[in-house]
């Protein structure tokens, strides 16, 4: 089994950039991933995809130790950590559901800034560090979490299209990337108190949260 990696030592986005960075990586990945690609180009993706997972899975159980401030009065509210631990448990099952693909890390031509799959990798990668002691307050933990909700969307929507295209053996296995994540997402709406039920975009079954097939 793959072991986790050990964040690089690196000085640390803030937060909410590092959410939003995320947000945009994802968005473009969902557009990209959408168009048919060369063998090559899918191996990659999907490779890239398996780094994102388990990048995302470490950075959210350091968003859990998020601290208020300031902190709020009466007993510690540990509802958001829950849920926030909950949703990188659903991460990590699903990068385990890509086990046996091969991290992007070295595979290919140097990571570009310029190619989607590269820019998602490393902004995923980014929010370990910007997420390991996060503090501020309540609006902004929510805000943050906002953000992440809607990459995870993204980044189901990206799945699906990867599963379009995929051979037989790894339909399967994406398919169960795609309920991991929207597992993920739902945990994390409950975190902040959205109803889990709520669409964040409208395109198909991946804004539902859902798996299954493209339109």
């Amino acid at each position: 089994m793959p072991a986790e990696p050990s964040p690089a030592h690196q000085p640390a986005a803030r937060p909410d950039a590092a959410a939003q960075a995320l947000r945009d990586a994802a968005s473009a990945v969902a557009a990209a991933w959408d168009q048919p690609m060369n063998p090559d180009a899918y191996s990659r993706a999907v490779s890239q995809l398996y780094s994102v997972l388990r990048d995302l899975g470490i950075a959210i159980r350091g968003l859990a130790r998020y601290q208020v401030i300031p902190a709020p009065p009466g007993p510690a509210d540990r509802g958001f950590a829950q849920h926030a631990t909950t949703s990188a448990a659903w991460l990590l099952g699903a990068w385990h559901s890509l086990d046996g693909v091969v991290a992007a890390e070295g595979l290919g031509p140097p990571p570009s800034p310029a190619r989607p799959g590269d820019a998602l990798c490393q902004a995923a990668r980014d929010t370990i560090t910007a997420w390991r002691q996060p503090s501020g307050t309540a609006a902004d933990r929510d805000s943050i979490t906002g953000q992440l909700i809607t990459a995870i969307v993204f980044l189901s929507e990206a799945t699906l299209s990867l599963a379009g295209y995929a051979p037989r053996h790894r339909t399967i296995d994406l398919y169960a990337v795609g309920a991991g994540l929207a597992e993920a997402r739902v945990a994390l709406a409950s975190a902040i108190q959205i109803p889990a039920g709520r669409p964040i975009r409208h395109r198909g079954q991946a804004a539902t949260g859902h798996p299954g097939g493209r339109e």
